[in-house]
Parts: structure tokens; sequence; C-alpha cells
């Protein structure tokens, strides 16, 4: 028979064996906090999935050095083009939540391509955290010289005489050069031929040589063809001026009221990354964006510096897809 002394030994080593386990169940999760708090402790790569040169790429260079300075670890800028960003975003969305992969990626791969592609079976919604947007950009309606036009009116007028008789361009099927033109069609009901291509600039070659009668064009890709003459700008896609071509107005102030649709550079990490990790990437990100020197390069590579909070981000995505939405089923957009 026990004694009540060997009882109560008995029973003050259960407690003090399930404390134990318990405490070792806390290591991870303390050891998780503090390191999450030192973050980061060595280079963090960032996916951008378009070619190097473009102004994605441009963008998160430029961002990403300063951040370096910040840190003193390296953002690493990894390309990973293919199907109009999907590939590379869909490799973003797979990685570990641990905070050191993130995607820099355009609007189109976060809210049009969940609407488009029965391919493409990620719902970015749900397998990534927003961090924030770093920056946009507009575009611009652009036509042949040889066009008429002198106006987006003019233009409208010229396209509606001919109806079905005139092709535009665009970087591909679905792409943001492609939805723009289609936004356009849908609010102006004009009828023309979308030929689409591997990227803007061989669209834009074939608007300059007149295979082409217009196209929207992301406005740092526009910039010199228009100021040497080679394209004519009609309107500029955003509700305001870009200040590197101040004298383009607005489409929606030349006939088309409340057209405003722009290209922009979000940043994600993949869904499940600490909290506190991407609190303090959108907090360095932001005190980024505030330099002088940043603001200045990216602004000069015709980016604007925007930096808005995880809760905004989500929720730009949310309503813009909602809105593409309703321009793809009119227009009867597929990707194959």
């Amino acid at each position: 028979m026990r004694t009540s002394d060997e009882a109560e030994r008995r029973g003050a080593s259960r407690l003090a064996t399930a404390w134990f386990c318990g405490a070792l169940l806390l290591v991870p999760a303390v050891g998780h906090a503090a390191e999450d708090a030192r973050y980061p402790i060595k280079p963090v790569r960032w996916i951008v999935p378009f070619p190097v040169g473009g102004s994605i790429d441009i963008v998160g260079r430029i961002v990403g050095q300063k951040l370096f300075e910040t840190w003193g670890r390296q953002v690493v800028v990894d390309n990973r083009p293919g199907m109009g960003g999907r590939i590379g975003t869909q490799i973003g969305a797979a990685s570990l939540a641990d905070g050191y992969t993130q995607t820099l990626t355009l609007n189109t791969t976060l809210t049009s391509d969940n609407i488009l592609s029965g391919k493409n079976e990620l719902d970015t919604q749900r397998a990534f955290a927003p961090i924030t947007v770093i920056a946009a950009t507009s575009q611009l309606l652009l036509v042949n010289p040889s066009v008429p036009a002198k106006s987006v009116q003019e233009f409208i007028a010229f396209v509606k005489a001919r109806p079905g008789k005139l092709n535009y361009g665009s970087s591909g099927p679905g792409g943001s050069l492609h939805l723009a033109m289609e936004l356009f069609k849908f609010r102006t009901g004009i009828d023309i031929v979308h030929v689409p291509y591997k990227g803007g600039p061989p669209a834009a070659i074939d608007v300059m040589g007149g295979q082409l009668a217009a196209m929207f064009l992301n406005t740092p890709a526009a910039l010199a063809l228009v100021k040497s003459g080679k394209l004519r700008a009609l309107g500029v896609s955003t509700a305001k001026r870009s200040p590197l071509l101040p004298d383009v107005p607005p489409v929606a102030d030349s006939g088309v009221p409340g057209f405003d649709t722009s290209v922009w550079y979000g940043l994600l990490a993949p869904a499940g990354t600490s909290k506190v990790i991407v609190s303090k990437v959108h907090r360095d990100i932001t005190a980024a964006l505030g330099d002088a020197e940043v603001r200045k390069l990216l602004l000069n590579a015709g980016a604007e510096p925007l930096g808005n909070t995880p809760q905004e981000f989500a929720a730009l995505v949310r309503d813009e897809t909602a809105s593409w939405a309703k321009v793809i089923k009119a227009a009867n957009i597929r990707v194959d």
C-alpha cells in the first residue's frame, strides 16, 4: 500500500514532467518570436515575375538598395518571367512563409488573372499576405502619327466611323495593356480589333510602323517615343495628369468620364508569414519611400511612390478584382 508521502512525490513528479513538456512546446514559439524581432538576419529574396530591365524590375532594385542600407542585408531581385507574370507569382506563393522570400508583382497577376485563366488555380487573395503597394504608374493612349485624331474624342469618332477595321496592340491577352483598351472600348462602345504581342515594346514598334492604329502603353516605356514624335499621346489613363507629360490630359477629362486605370507594383509574402515581419517590412519600405533620393529615382523612372498599409492593399485587390470582372465579362476576354 502506497504511503501518502509516496503519493505526493509521484504527483509532484508528474506535475514537473507536465510542466517541462509544456515548456518544451513553448521554446519554438519563443525562438521564432525572438528571430522575428531581429528580422532580417540573412538576405531577402524578391521574386519579380517579369524580365530584367522592365519598370517593375527597376522599382524593385531602387527600393531594395535602400532597404539594404537600412537592414544591412541584401535584397536579391530574382526575375522569374513567364506567362504574363503567372509563373513567378506561383513560385512566390509556394515559398516558405519565413519572411525571406517575397513577391513583387503587378496588379493584373493579383486581380484579373484570378478571373481570366482557368489554368491558373492559384487564389492569390488566399495564397499571399499583402505587405504594401510600393509604387504605381499611368498608361498612355497612343496612336500612329498618321492617324488624324488629335484628341481622345476625335479618336473615338475616327474608330466609330470604321467599325472593326482598325487594330490595336497589347502585351498579350489579359495583361494590363489589353485590359486598359478593353475598358476604353467598354466605356465608349468603339469596335477595334485586338492583336496580342509578347510584350509592349513589340506592339509599340508596329504602331509606329502603321500596322496598328493604337495601343495603351505604360508611361515610362512610352515617354521617349512620344517626345521623339514617333507616337502621339492622346490621353493618360489615370484621373490626374502624369508629371512626365503634363500636357497630355486624362482620358476621363476627354470624353470618357470615370475612366481611371493604372499599373501598380505590390509586395507580398506567402500566406502565414509572421505579422511581426509583415509589419516591419511595411514600416521600413514606407520609410524608404519617404527618402528624397529614393522618391527622385522612382519618379524619374515614371513610378509614383505609394506605400499603403496591408489592409489598404488587400482592399485594393478586392475592389479592382470586382471592377475588372465586369470588363472581362463584357468583353468576353479569355486567356488560353
